[in-house]
């Protein structure tokens, strides 16, 4: 069974090097490599033909300006391959990585995605800070479900292709989230190996962090996903004292305001001004799944 590893990239000139060099090191190599690099001027883009050229492994490339959704569902169209892992560039999976993320796909044969453990990795005192607040170790759980991020996850070209692939029209953010929340809604199995590690570096300021919230906020709130928990920093944002209910009480009560702040505006804006979902688009059982991924459901009914 044949196994493409993708992935998009946009500006990673100082990081392109050091991921390339934990892809190359894998202990089993894919059958190719596509990459999407999503318009970048920092010479991210030069540095990727001149690594690829060195490549054991077929690589194919493309440049094109597109979102982080476009960009994964363009390098899944540029292969045939029936699983497909995936991977962000700024994220450095270990040796193992790509072994133990395709594992339960080749040993399950009703295994339709596979996620594993992402680890935070601490370098300056903001990142050490924050790791009061912040697990270092996301497991891509979120509410019981088992939603893979897409900087580790596997999955089986007909799931892709069930739920009509990564959702385009989200602006930026959440793509990966709504896609694993489709692909449970219409009956996808899922697998957890925490022995597929990947590492990626927190934000290194409180300002790249906060910022980093707002985005992922944003995008939540245009897939219409977790609307209680947004709803519980909005409160603590417009009402601060609730703050001092936490475990943390009268500890760094600014930096967890400007925390919950930045989730909560960053999710207002997002149903404010973020696009609507395209026609065809429905919620079912409150999550909103493509006109593909609604077919699915409806013969899995009959």
């Amino acid at each position: 069974m044949r196994i493409a590893l993708i992935a998009t990239l946009y500006n990673e000139a100082d990081n392109v090097s050091h991921w390339w060099d934990c892809l190359m090191r894998q202990t089993t190599r894919p059958d190719e490599m596509v990459i999407v690099d999503g318009g970048s001027t920092d010479g991210t883009w030069e540095q990727l033909q001149a690594l690829a050229r060195q490549s054991p492994v077929p690589v194919r490339l493309k440049q094109q300006r597109c979102n982080i959704a476009a960009g994964r569902n363009l390098a899944i169209q540029m292969t045939e391959a029936e699983i497909i892992a995936v991977t962000d560039a700024g994220s450095f999976p270990e040796r193992d990585w790509l072994s133990e993320i395709t594992k339960p796909l080749l040993e399950d044969a009703q295994c339709d995605v596979s996620g594993g453990l992402n680890l935070s990795d601490v370098e300056n005192n903001f990142q050490k800070f924050l790791a009061q607040f912040e697990s270092p170790v996301v497991s891509g759980e979120f509410g019981g479900e088992l939603h893979p991020s897409s900087r580790n996850t596997a999955f089986r070209r007909t799931a892709w292709a069930d739920v009509g692939g990564y959702p385009e029209w989200l602006t930026l953010a959440g793509e990966d989230l709504l896609f694993t929340h489709e692909l449970t809604r219409v009956g996808k199995k899922f697998s957890y190996n925490p022995k597929a590690r990947v590492h990626w570096t927190v934000r290194p300021t409180a300002e790249a962090f906060f910022a980093l919230n707002r985005r992922n906020a944003f995008g939540s709130a245009e897939a219409r996903l977790h609307p209680t928990y947004f709803l519980r920093r909005l409160l603590l944002t417009f009402f601060p004292p609730l703050l001092l209910l936490s475990k943390h009480r009268f500890r760094h009560l600014k930096f967890r305001w400007r925390k919950n702040a930045s989730s909560a505006l960053g999710w207002l804006a997002g149903r404010w001004r973020g696009r609507k979902p395209p026609a065809g688009w429905k919620r079912v059982d409150g999550i909103l799944l493509s006109p593909e991924a609604q077919k699915v459901l409806t013969f899995n009914a009959k």
